[in-house]
This record gives structure tokens, C-alpha cells and sequence, in this order.
């Protein structure tokens, strides 16, 4: 098969991590397909490294931005020769007419209370999601909660299928005790507004917790499209709170491994990456209910609190340091169990799922069906 793979997303976040996870693993399971990969100037270097082993992966530069008229006209060139297309977000070309799949992350850009946008990019994004709803010949979702979330606002498509993402790309040090750990409580997110920083920080300030606790806040370097939000004068007004922006895998892999809480206080997620990896490196996790975390986060030991609840965010703050301070319970056991239920969450696995959809959607085995 010839798979042509938009990549064309700003690799410092999640969707990007995604596609240098998933892309080079079936390329290697699948030897006998060659893969194009449209991938933006400002990224080269980043696609070259990632697919630096898959030598069935042929990096496409390509500067048509998505959301813009050029996408809307002149996308559709690139797939010339190509069996079939995969687009990795949902930015789909409304006049697109050859076969494709996409996959949807999540339904931010229609919720314009979490998502600031235009009245016209909410418009065009309500088009797009139903282009990718009629045409798709599968539409594959990263979490059976945006699976349901597409159905509620869009409707069923003709074939949608929730896959797992994984977990295992960091090289994380040697888990270590609790109370080994800096005391660190560690926040990893774009500064955005659904990621409810105003509330966390709000949370923070007002936690009566010992001095020697800090809250690290990692967040991409660049501005995700345009829609971040400034948390800089508020995370200083808050107190011991650092911002380290766009740190590498290494660093980051060591953050997580010598902190020993992750807060994750979402408002939403399509899947929630950072809890995920917060589990396998050994964190305490305090997370919010919403979006599809509780999912996946089944079976382990989180502490759930409601995203909106300031009060509650207070107080799991408080308790989680307490915990880790006094040792009252054994949750060194606790975070072994976790990060065996984090594991099972791996990139060999999402991969192969992946493959096994667009395998099916080439031969277009679900208008078959």
C-alpha cells in the first residue's frame, strides 16, 4: 500500500508526539508499504529524527497550513499516487474527494467556552467534522469519550473505532520512592484555556502546605496556533512556581521521575497524555473527572477531583503533600500498581491497531460490510 500521512502539526505537543510514536511503528510492521509524509518546514528536522529508522518513510515538506485556503485548494495534489490518505487530526479538506481516514482527538473546536476561536473557524470546524463523518472510510478516535462526544455533537460515522494511544516513549529513570523525590508537584501542559490554569494556580496560592513544595509547570515552547493563554504574571503572584518551556524527552522523562506528585486539573482531555505519563514514571497523581481521564486511567490509584471544584483542588493539593511528607501509608505500593496498569499502554500496540484500520480502509472493506 502507498499511505500518504498528514503530519502537518506543531510537534512540541500532543497530536505531534502521536504521529513520531505511531508513524515509524507501522512502518516497520508493515515493511511492504511506503508512506509519505507531509510534514511543515519549521518540523524537518524533528520528522527526520523520528523517522530516521523507518526507511519506507518519505519526509514531504509541505508549507499549506491547516484551516487555510490552500489547504481547501491545493492539498489534494500531494495524494497523487497514493492509495489512500490518513489524516492524523481532523483537518480535512472539504472538497476532498479521494479515499481517506482520519482521526479525531477531540471536539475542542466546537466548544468555544474552552476554546477561543472565530465564529468562522467554529463554522468551518462543525463543516469539517461532518465532512470527516460522511466521507471517512473510518474515522478512528484516541478514546471511547471522544468517540461518544463525536456521535452526541456530529453524529455516527460509518465507521469509528477507539484505539488506546501509548505510553511508552520516555526513557524514564529508575522509579524511586516517594519520598526520595524533590518535593515537586509537576503540571505538563500547554498553557491553554481548557487546561484550567487560573483555577490550579487560584488552588496552589491557597493551599497551606510547607514552603519547600514547589509547582513546576512544563509547557511547549511555541504558541500552539495562537490560541495560549499568558499564565506567566499569575504563576509569579502564586508563589514557588517555575515555568520551564519546551524541555526535550530527557528532561522531561527526569522531571517525572524526580517529582513526586503530577497534578492534572484538565477542564478537558480527548485523552490525557500527561496522566498516563505521570502513572508509568511513578507520580502521585491528583487529576480532574472530565474528559475521557477517568477512562484512561481505569484501575489504577488516582485521586479524581472535579475540575471545577476550587475547594477540592485545595484540599487534594494539601493531602497529597501531606501524604508524601508523612508516609502515613504505603503509596510506594500504591504507584507500583499504577505504572503496571500504565504499561499496558504501548505504541507497538496503538500502531498495529492504527494499520489494521487503514489496511481495511484501503481495500474499503466497511462499505463492503
Amino acid at each position: 500500500m502507498r499511505l500518504l500521512v498528514d503530519a502537518r502539526v506543531g510537534w512540541g505537543h500532543g497530536i505531534g508526539r502521536v504521529i513520531a510514536n505511531t508513524v515509524p511503528q507501522i512502518a516497520q510492521q508493515n515493511p511492504d508499504w511506503q508512506i509519505g509524509a507531509l510534514v511543515p518546514p519549521d518540523d524537518l528536522a524533528a520528522a527526520q529524527t523520528a523517522f530516521a529508522a523507518a526507511g519506507n518513510v518519505e519526509i514531504v515538506p509541505c508549507a499549506i497550513s491547516p484551516f487555510s485556503l490552500a489547504e481547501q485548494s491545493r492539498l489534494e495534489r500531494y495524494a497523487d499516487g497514493y492509495d489512500l490518505t490518513w489524516f492524523t487530526n481532523y483537518w480535512v479538506p472539504l472538497g476532498w474527494r479521494t479515499p481517506f481516514v482520519a482521526t479525531v482527538h477531540d471536539m475542542l473546536h466546537l466548544m468555544p467556552e474552552l476554546l477561543p476561536a472565530s465564529y468562522l473557524r467554529r463554522v468551518l470546524a462543525r463543516q469539517t467534522f461532518a465532512k470527516v463523518r460522511r466521507d471517512a472510510r473510518a474515522v478512528l478516535f484516541v478514546s471511547r469519550f471522544t468517540q461518544s462526544e463525536f456521535t452526541r455533537l456530529i453524529g455516527a460515522p460509518r465507521h469509528g473505532v477507539a484505539i488506546r494511544l501509548g505510553g511508552d516513549h520516555l526513557d524514564y529513570p529508575e522509579r524511586r520512592p516517594l519520598q526520595s523525590r524533590s518535593r515537586r508537584l509537576i503540571v505538563v501542559a500547554a498553557s491553554k484555556k481548557h487546561k484550567n490554569f487560573a483555577l490550579l494556580l487560584d488552588a496552589w496560592r491557597a493551599a497551606r502546605i510547607a514552603q519547600h513544595w514547589t509547582l513546576t509547570i512544563v509547557t511547549p515552547a511555541d504558541a500552539l496556533f495562537r490560541s495560549s493563554v499568558d499564565i506567566t504574571e499569575t504563576a509569579a503572584a502564586a508563589g514557588n512556581v517555575e515555568i520551564r518551556r519546551g524541555v526535550d524527552n530527557a528532561e522531561l522523562a527526569e522531571l517525572y521521575g524526580d517529582s513526586a506528585i503530577l497534578l492534572m486539573p484538565s477542564r478537558y482531555e480527548g485523552f490525557g497524555l500527561p496522566l498516563l505519563e505521570g502513572l508509568i514514571a511513578g507520580t502521585w497523581c491528583v487529576s480532574s473527572n472530565a474528559g475521557a481521564m477517568v477512562e484512561v486511567a481505569q484501575g489504577a490509584f488516582v485521586d479524581f477531583v472535579n475540575a471545577t471544584d476550587r475547594n477540592g483542588w485545595i484540599s487534594a493539593i494539601e493531602q497529597a503533600c501531606s501524604l508524601v511528607d508523612q508516609g502515613a501509608i504505603d503509596l510506594d505500593a500504591l504507584i507500583r500498581h499504577n505504572a503496571d496498569i500504565a504499561a499496558r499502554f504501548s505504541w507497538h500496540d496503538t500502531a498495529r491497531d492504527v494499520a489494521d484500520v487503514l489496511r481495511a480502509a484501503a481495500r474499503d472493506e466497511s462499505r463492503a460490510a
